[in-house]
């Protein structure tokens, strides 16, 4: 098995949760912790997944690097991935003597281990010792080459970055196209900025977890409250038929547009309804959910006292009668998960207002499970934050 070192965002932890989900719907020797074997004393046996820091994961794979340096085309929470190619004690300036390139490379090194390294420094006495015609880039994070950098010099492809790590020294194999993510952030024709609008890294999260955890081939994703349309068009870019829907009018518009532009020839059903009333039973075939209820109205300050009871009776009913009419009308032998977002509230007294919590109970007791209980996404700043929680209809 080979070792490659995963680079998470900046929400780790739906970020392992997703690149998890996918690694298991791959041939890759993956397993999920939950199916790890357990010795006779009942102890869990060796992991695949080795968390080194919040934002590092080293997982071991059967797959050879060119297939996992695919996986970075398909995940939102994943920045970079480097292949272990050595021990960590190895010298620099001997692995850089081994590199098979034809002309001056550029070279770099991100420094992801805990020890306080100059890596500029390292690199530049690398390059001494290699004696071959290398320009040298400072990272500019840390002593890390940001993902910016790596993009921009194309250090996976034409050029050399190194990563160090507690556990060994990897090669960076595949880093995010920056360039394709602001075009789905920042390109789209048309926007709804005051209604809030969900993070195209994390509609592509939340499609993946969705999706992969079903272990669905070819599948059809559905979004009954799409807005402008970006767990959509985060689907169809992962091969997968859609449906959206939405009480707005605007807002079915808006949609159509930006698909339009993003896929001109992408076949998608998009029309206005009520998700609380939608008939599911009308979808023929398996399906997942992914969608972003309405999260209440824009705040800029924390929720009071006395805004707190009239906030949660709104927006909890919202998602009970949304659940309750998806659970009676859609076939529970089509409807394989559900990936949704529940808003957080801040609170002037210090406290949160989770309307999941509120709904837990609910859920239980309509018929679905709580697969992947909530993973906080949000700025420290937000007072309005969003828990992603993966249900299925319960067996």
């Amino acid at each position: 098995m080979e070792s490659y070192y995963f680079i998470l965002g900046r929400e780790n932890k739906i970020s392992q949760t997703e690149l998890e989900c996918v690694l298991a719907s791959f041939d890759f020797g993956f397993r999920s912790e939950a199916n790890v074997p357990r010795n006779p004393e009942g102890e869990v046996g060796s992991s695949p997944v080795s968390i080194l820091s919040d934002q590092v994961l080293e997982i071991k794979l059967t797959a050879k690097s060119d297939q996992v340096k695919h996986l970075i085309d398909i995940l939102g929470g994943t920045v970079k991935i480097y292949q272990k190619i050595a021990p960590a004690n190895e010298k620099i300036e001997l692995l850089l003597s081994n590199e098979n390139k034809p002309s001056k490379i550029i070279f770099g090194l991100s420094n992801y281990s805990s020890a306080k390294v100059d890596t500029f420094r390292m690199a530049l006495s690398a390059k001494k010792a290699a004696k071959k015609s290398i320009r040298i880039i400072d990272g500019k994070e840390a002593g890390r080459l940001s993902s910016a950098q790596s993009f921009q010099y194309k250090m996976d492809i034409d050029n050399v970055e190194y990563g160090l790590f507690e556990t060994g020294i990897g090669k960076l194999i595949a880093v995010q196209d920056i360039n394709e993510w602001t075009r789905h952030d920042y390109g789209k024709p048309k926007s709804d900025a005051k209604s809030g609008m969900l993070p195209p890294k994390l509609a592509r999260m939340m499609v993946n977890i969705a999706v992969c955890s079903s272990n669905l081939k070819g599948p059809l994703v559905c979004d009954p409250f799409c807005g402008s349309g970006n767990v959509l068009i985060e689907a169809i870019s992962l091969g997968c038929n859609v449906i959206g829907s939405d009480i707005s009018e605007k807002a079915v518009a808006d949609s159509k547009e930006n698909i339009k532009w993003f896929r001109p020839d992408s076949d998608s059903d998009i029309s206005q309804k009520n998700a609380t009333k939608f008939d599911f039973s009308t979808i023929s075939q398996d399906f997942v959910i992914a969608t972003e209820p309405f999260l209440g109205q824009p705040r800029t300050s924390k929720l009071r006292i006395e805004e707190e009871t009239e906030a949660k009776n709104e927006i909890t009913k919202l998602y009970q009668d949304f659940l309750r009419n998806l659970k009676l009308t859609a076939d529970s032998q089509k409807l394989k998960a559900i990936c949704i977002v529940f808003p957080l509230f801040e609170l002037a007294n210090g406290k949160k207002l989770s309307i999941f919590e509120d709904c837990v109970d609910f859920i239980r007791d309509i018929g679905y499970t709580t697969v992947i209980t909530p993973l906080e996404y949000g700025r420290d700043y937000q007072v309005v934050k969003r828990q992603i929680v993966l249900l299925k209809p319960s067996k």
